[in-house]
C-alpha cells in the first residue's frame, strides 16, 4: 500500500522495507520487493495508443544503481512526454527499435563492437544493481574482446572467438569463462533481434574438448593476512595513505571487515557520525539485507581524511572513496596495491576479512553470532532469532578492540602514523 504523499528523502529510500511502495511525487514511486529489491516506477495515463485512457507504469531502473535524483530527472522527462500527448514507453520503445535498426543498417550491418555498446549492454545491465558487474561486463566486450570489436557481427565465426579465448583460457581461466559466456548471450540478444542468424559461434560445446578447466587450478579461499601480522601490514598501508586513496579504503576494510565492493561504492549517506555507524542498504549487500557497521575512531580519522581530501566538499550521493582525478576507484585498484607491497603481494583484500575472523574466533571470547553478524554472513534460523536486528552496538566492542590490535597497541605492533604528521 501507498505510505506517504510527501517527497521521498535519500535516507527514507535506503531505509525502505520490503514490501512497501513508496510516493515521493508526480507518479514516481519506490517499489520494494519482499526480498529487499528496490525499483523505481513512474505512474501514468496514457494518452495515446492502444492504450489510451488505462494506467501505465515505467520501469525507471533499480536503486541504488540509479538514485532519488536520477529517478526523479528520469521521472520529469517521462511527465514531459506524457504532457505532450504522447506514450513514454511506447516512444522507449520505438527508440530501442531505432537503436537496433540503426546498428544494423551502420556500414550495412553492426560490428561487434557497435551492437556490444549500443544495443546488447544498454539492455543487459539496466537491471544491475550492482555497480561492479556493470563494469565488469562492459570490461568484457570492451577490453577481453578488443580483436574482435572491429569485425562485422554477422561474419564472426568459433574459429575467431577460439582465437580471443584461447589464450586468455590459458592466463585467466575464471575471466575467460565468464567472457565466454557473456558472449554466447551477446549472439543470442542478436539472434532475437535478427542481428545475427546461424549457429551460435561461442556455445561451450564447440570448444569443450580444447578449453578446459586447468588440472593445476584449485579452488581455495583467499589469501589473507595473518591476524598475528596484521599490525605490521596495517603500519605499510598507512606509510601510503599520504598518496593512496586506495589504501585509505584497504585499511577501513580490514577495520570493518567488510567485502571490497561496499567500500568502493560507499556514499556519505550511509555514513551517521552522531551515532558512529556506517548503514548499508540491502540492495548493496550479498545477503541482501541492510547491514549496520559501527564506526570506530579510527574509521571517523579516516572518513576525515577522505572528505579532506575533496576540494569541492561532499554531497549525499557522493562516494567517500574517490580515486584520482574525482573518478571512482577501479576494481582493482586495492588489489593492485598490494600487488606492489612485496611483503603483501601474494595476499587478497578481501582475505581481511578473514583475518578479522581468525583474531576474534582464536584470541577472543566475543559470541560467534557478533562475528559473523559483522561479517553479513547468512545466519542460522536460531541465531536469527536470537539477534533479531542488527546488534551492531553489543559489535562495538569487538571491533575497537579489532582496532586496537590493527593499530599495533600489543606486543606485536607497529607505530600508528597519523594524517597529520605524513603531510597529507
Amino acid at each position: 500500500m501507498t505510505k506517504r504523499h510527501k517527497p521521498l528523502t535519500d535516507k527514507e529510500v535506503q531505509a525502505a522495507k520490503p514490501g512497501t511502495n513508496m510516493r515521493d511525487g508526480g507518479g514516481l514511486f519506490l517499489r520494494v520487493t519482499t526480498k529487499g529489491g528496490k525499483s523505481w516506477v513512474f505512474r501514468f495515463t496514457s494518452p495515446s495508443g492502444d492504450m489510451a485512457g488505462k494506467g501505465r507504469e515505467m520501469g525507471l531502473g533499480s536503486y541504488p544503481a540509479v538514485s532519488l535524483s536520477q529517478a526523479r530527472d528520469a521521472a520529469t522527462e517521462a511527465r514531459a512526454i506524457v504532457i505532450k500527448g504522447a506514450d513514454p514507453i511506447a516512444e522507449r520503445d520505438a527508440k530501442r527499435i531505432d537503436a537496433v535498426e540503426g546498428a544494423a543498417t551502420k556500414s550495412a550491418a553492426p560490428t561487434l563492437g557497435e551492437y556490444a555498446d549500443h544495443v546488447f549492454l544498454p539492455d543487459m545491465i539496466k537491471g544491475f544493481s550492482n555497480a561492479a558487474h556493470r563494469q565488469q561486463w562492459v570490461a568484457t566486450f570492451r577490453l577481453h574482446f578488443a580483436p574482435l570489436r572491429g569485425k562485422k557481427l554477422a561474419d564472426l565465426t568459433k574459429k575467431n572467438v577460439l582465437d580471443v579465448l584461447k589464450p586468455l583460457w590459458a592466463e585467466k581461466y575464471v575471466t575467460a569463462a565468464r567472457s565466454r559466456e557473456r558472449l554466447e548471450r551477446l549472439f543470442d540478444h542478436a539472434q532475437q533481434n535478427f542481428a545475427f542468424s546461424g549457429e551460435n559461434p561461442a556455445l561451450m560445446r564447440h570448444f569443450n574438448t580444447i578449453l578446459t578447466r586447468p588440472k593445476t587450478m584449485k579452488k581455495g579461499h583467499h589469501a589473507s593476512v595473518p591476524h598475528t601480522e596484521i599490525a605490521g601490514f596495517i603500519a605499510a598501508i598507512r606509510a601510503k595513505q599520504s598518496e593512496s586513496m586506495a589504501a585509505l579504503m584497504v585499511e577501513w576494510i580490514a577495520l570493518s571487515a567488510c567485502r571490497t565492493g561496499e567500500a568502493r561504492f560507499a556514499v556519505w549517506s550511509e555514513i551517521n557520525l552522531e551515532k558512529n555507524v556506517w548503514c548499508i542498504p540491502a540492495a548493496r549487500m550479498k545477503m541482501r539485507r541492510d547491514h549496520v557497521v559501527p564506526i570506530t575512531p579510527r574509521m571517523a580519522e579516516i572518513l576525515t581524511e577522505a572528505k579532506r581530501r575533496r576540494v569541492e566538499g561532499t554531497q549525499p550521493d557522493d562516494i567517500v572513496f574517490l580515486g584520482p582525478k574525482g573518478k571512482q576507484l577501479s576494481e582493482m585498484a586495492a588489489l593492485m596495491l598490494l600487488r606492489g607491497m612485496d611483503a603483501y603481494k601474494d595476499f587478497t583484500v578481501h582475505g581481511l576479512r578473514a583475518t578479522f575472523k581468525s583474531w576474534a574466533a582464536t584470541e577472543t571470547e566475543f559470541p560467534r553470532e557478533l562475528i559473523e553478524e559483522q561479517l553479513a554472513h547468512q545466519l542460522g534460523a536460531v541465531e536469527r532469532a536470537y539477534m533479531r536486528a542488527s546488534a551492531h552496538e553489543r559489535r562495538r566492542p569487538m571491533m575497537e578492540a579489532w582496532a586496537t590490535v590493527c593499530s599495533g597497541e600489543n606486543p606485536a605492533g607497529a607505530t600508528v602514523v597519523s594524517f597529520k604528521s605524513t603531510g597529507a
